[in-house]
């Protein structure tokens, strides 16, 4: 049994959760009081932390399942992610986002060894950045003015949205490979080669998502959400002859942290 793993970007999150405390408190205090905001915010930056669960249904994927140790999970991968959100209406916000994720699996083949025995071994990664905007709607209130000097929260509103925008994928497998189109396979073996297939590129993503934001304070926010994409991008050819497009899409599951303002 080979051992999997999977990376995550560690400085990113500790980056971008150390931003989320370097908001200055002064200009927080210039707009709130204790237990209300002196107006109805504006805006909502936020960060998020979740996992993604990929579909891997292109006809890629199936090859790769069947010819060597990997299976759907293996291309699972944690997420981080953040954005910005306008108030349109109490009811209503257009946000814009993005997010990034990397899984990274060590296989073999299944079938076949090297002549001296030895796994024939190759590491695929598959990295993800979707960059999107999208209206999200609540269905409740999320606070209340009183009269013009002050807007006080509700605790908590449930929301629903959808969206969608671009879509940027790194897909690489690096390693050893079994040369099948060999002259010699039938009567000297299938040579062994080392190559890194690469291939990235853009593609289209619409998402759909629901999720529940609760108000910790009048200017701090928790959300939990999930939230489901479709996508797919064209695969190098060079690198990837002869297969459909790539499925990029997945649902995703987020705890997030927001500030509002």
């Amino acid at each position: 049994m080979r051992f999997r793993k999977i990376t995550f970007p560690l400085l990113t999150v500790v980056a971008l959760g150390g931003a989320s405390l370097l908001v200055p408190r002064a200009l927080l205090g210039q707009e709130m009081g204790e237990d209300f905001m002196f107006q109805t915010p504006k805006v909502t930056l936020s960060i998020n932390l979740g996992y993604g669960l990929r579909s891997a249904g292109s006809d890629l994927f199936d090859e790769l399942i069947s010819e060597f140790t990997l299976d759907k999970g293996d291309f699972q991968a944690p997420t981080v992610g953040g954005g910005v959100a306008f108030f349109l209406n109490e009811r209503m916000d257009l946000a814009f986002e993005f997010s990034y994720s990397k899984s990274s699996s060590w296989s073999e083949y299944t079938e076949f060894v090297g002549t001296d025995d030895f796994p024939i071994e190759q590491e695929t990664t598959f990295s993800q950045v979707p960059l999107t905007a999208s209206f999200r709607y609540f269905l409740s209130d999320r606070g209340r003015s009183i009269g013009n000097l002050s807007w006080i929260p509700n605790t908590w509103t449930p929301y629903i949205g959808a969206g969608g925008g671009r879509i940027w994928y790194e897909f690489a497998q690096t390693g050893e490979f079994i040369d099948f189109l060999d002259p010699g396979c039938e009567t000297e073996g299938c040579p062994i080669y080392n190559d890194n297939l690469l291939s990235e590129g853009w593609g289209w993503v619409g998402h759909a998502f629901g999720g529940v934001q609760w108000a910790i304070s009048p200017q701090m926010v928790i959300s939990a959400e999930g939230r489901y994409s479709l996508a797919d991008a064209d695969l190098d050819r060079a690198a990837f002859r002869g297969f459909e497009p790539l499925d990029l899409s997945g649902f995703q599951a987020t705890l997030g942290f927001g500030v509002r303002f």
